[in-house]
């Protein structure tokens, strides 16, 4: 018998990670009553402490240089407005710093005294973040830093000076830059090349960072406080996560969508021991991993058959389980078993995924949902999801491609989906769907489609600019319909950023108007649900909202989900529990049931 949907949705993990200066704490959040607060656990073990009550969720946070107090970030029904509140390590006397509810608060790091938080705050103009130094004891913030642009990376070097990056015409490319204490600054970084520098941390006299300067995949460099700049960890896979205490740098490769992380240490580099196959616990804030001084490593952990688990690694021995995930019952034989697949697309470039079936689950055709990853720059990874296990549970494969333009592989491939190139990813998932049904996976008539954020607009892009694949079904979560109208309503501050990648809505807007599912409707024949939340900031509701009503005005039934309670994507549990049985009843009306899938045949 499968497992309940019931407990797949009550299964819980942890992300997000801290340790305290003396490495005897572990910080993380959990969303393990239902939204996403904070806890900690005394790292020798114990029983997990709830550090945050105030918060509807909790976004970014650090910890004090002495550990005793904790600055994070809070918002209301995903509406992505972070209030700066800071409390003692605790828990108690949480207090609100900020005083400007209308503004967002990107929590960096403590200044060194410990008596001022540095926040990235757009509280000039809601385009541009300056970098703010806000007094734990209340007050006007101090401007640090001031930037018509965005970019929430700085590093507090300890005599109170700070290095910041910041985005030149888009994310991936970044400038670093010295703050004076008399604010004052200057630039680290050439014009050229331009070239990645992000995950900036102090490191003796200078910063380390993540760049591919002159590279394809990112590596570890060194900045000096002249300028100088050296890689000093090169391997041949993406660095794709860092973390520097003193002279330890705790570090994640990226390999083929898993991770393997390492610890740099008195002249020494070595693997992590004690870790299962899986990855890192991404999400869109971070901080899946964390080092201390005397090198204790904690990983944020993640498996397709697991939610995220907590690993500590004392000095110079293995991980072991810290935080372990909740499993609510689900046994081993309940869950997905997962295999690297690759295929051919339209130009015959070979493309990665990720394949889920259930496990011990019969050979044959078997009805299969292709799940895009947003970003554009994201990447499928052996990640906890809910959704994704519920497919499988309920008997359908699932297939997690990393189309061209999907991070992880090298800037040349990320670059392949770039403005005009925007379509061949679309492709991609065309050449996906080819490959399923020729390969024997899925009966050709019982593929469907299901992707968030830009992954929402990719399986609008799939149904429409692909309608020949004759897809089964579609899901399209906070996606967008028309880039015409998502640069108009999009939050000021991202408009930059998703210029440089989609293109310009001014110089580009007739490719972008040809690009827009929400233009060539009628060629949409697929049936359709659309899940939304009423606060997202980044792809404002509307992008559901005409793409609905556009339909229905043509007679064609769509399944729309609303929630008034959320932003971008579905944070809270109690609404994951009303949308996600809803998705897999959607994909079974449409595609059959995929529980007598397989040797026998479809039923």
């Amino acid at each position: 018998m499968p497992p309940s949907l019931i407990r797949i949705l009550d299964a819980r993990g942890a992300s997000r990670l801290a340790l305290s200066p003396d490495a005897g704490t572990l910080y993380f959040v959990s969303d393990l009553i239902g939204t996403v607060q904070l806890w900690s656990v005394p790292v020798g073990g114990g029983v997990p402490q709830r550090l945050s009550y105030e918060a509807d969720r909790v976004g970014a946070y650090s910890v004090s240089p002495d550990g005793a107090c904790i600055a994070y970030g809070a918002d209301e029904g995903g509406d992505e407005r972070w209030a700066l509140w800071v409390m003692n390590a605790d828990g108690s006397g949480a207090r609100r710093v900020s005083t400007q509810p209308d503004r967002i608060h990107h929590v960096v790091e403590w200044t060194p005294d410990g008596r001022g938080v540095l926040v990235f705050a757009n509280l000039r103009d809601e385009r541009f973040f300056d970098l703010h130094e806000f007094s734990v004891d209340g007050g006007t913030p101090k401007v640090r830093f001031r930037h018509d642009g965005t970019g929430f990376g700085a590093a507090v070097l300890g005599d109170g000076r700070v290095v910041v990056t910041t985005n030149r015409t888009r994310g991936d490319l970044n400038h670093v830059s010295l703050v004076e204490r008399d604010g004052s600054t200057r630039l680290l970084t050439p014009e050229a090349p331009a070239a990645m520098h992000v995950a900036t941390h102090a490191f003796e006299d200078g910063v380390l960072a993540l760049s591919d300067r002159g590279r394809d995949l990112p590596a570890i460099a060194r900045i000096g406080l002249d300028g100088s700049f050296r890689f000093i960890v090169a391997p041949d896979r993406a660095v794709d996560d860092l973390a520097v205490a003193g002279t330890q740098v705790a570090y994640a490769l990226n390999v083929d969508g898993r991770s393997e992380v390492r610890l740099r240490s008195g002249g020494k580099d070595i693997a992590i021991a004690g870790l299962p196959a899986g990855d890192l616990a991404t999400d869109l804030i971070g901080g899946s991993l964390a080092v201390a001084r005397d090198g204790t490593v904690a990983v944020a952990w993640a498996r397709f058959d697991a939610p995220s688990a907590v690993y500590v690694a004392p000095p110079g021995g293995p991980a072991k389980l810290a935080v372990p995930p909740q499993m609510a019952g689900l046994a081993p034989a309940d869950l997905p078993e997962d295999e690297l697949v690759s295929w051919k697309s339209f130009d015959g470039r070979t493309i990665p995924g990720f394949l889920l079936r259930p496990r011990g689950a019969p050979n044959g055709p078997r009805p299969t949902v292709v799940q895009v990853h947003g970003g554009p720059e994201g990447q499928a990874r052996p990640l906890w999801n809910p959704l994704t296990v519920a497919l499988v549970a309920a008997g359908f494969n699932v297939l997690q491609p990393n189309v061209r333009g999907s991070s992880g592989y090298g800037r040349a491939y990320m670059s392949l989906d770039d403005v005009r190139l925007r379509m061949d990813s679309v492709r991609d998932l065309d050449a996906a769907a080819a490959w399923l049904a020729s390969s024997g996976t899925a009966p050709a008539e019982r593929i469907g489609v299901i992707g968030g954020s830009y992954g929402g607009f990719m399986t609008l892009a799939a149904i429409t600019f692909c309608a020949d694949r004759k897809w089964a079904a579609a899901v399209d979560i906070v996606g967008i319909a028309s880039f015409r109208s998502f640069f108009a309503r999009t939050a000021s501050w991202r408009r930059p950023l998703r210029a440089a990648e989609y293109g310009d809505p001014e110089k580009d807007a007739d490719f972008l108007e040809s690009i827009s599912p929400l233009n060539f409707i009628d060629r949409i024949k697929a049936p359709l649900m659309v899940i939304h939340g009423a606060n997202d900031p980044r792809v404002p509701i509307n992008e559901a909202e005409q793409i609905v009503s556009t339909l229905r005005s043509r007679g064609r039934e769509v399944d729309y989900l609303r929630y008034e309670d959320e932003g971008h994507g579905l944070a809270k549990a109690k609404n994951r529990a009303d949308a996600w049985p809803k998705v897999v009843r959607f994909f079974e009306k449409h595609m059959g049931s995929g529980a007598a899938a397989g040797a026998g045949g479809a039923d």
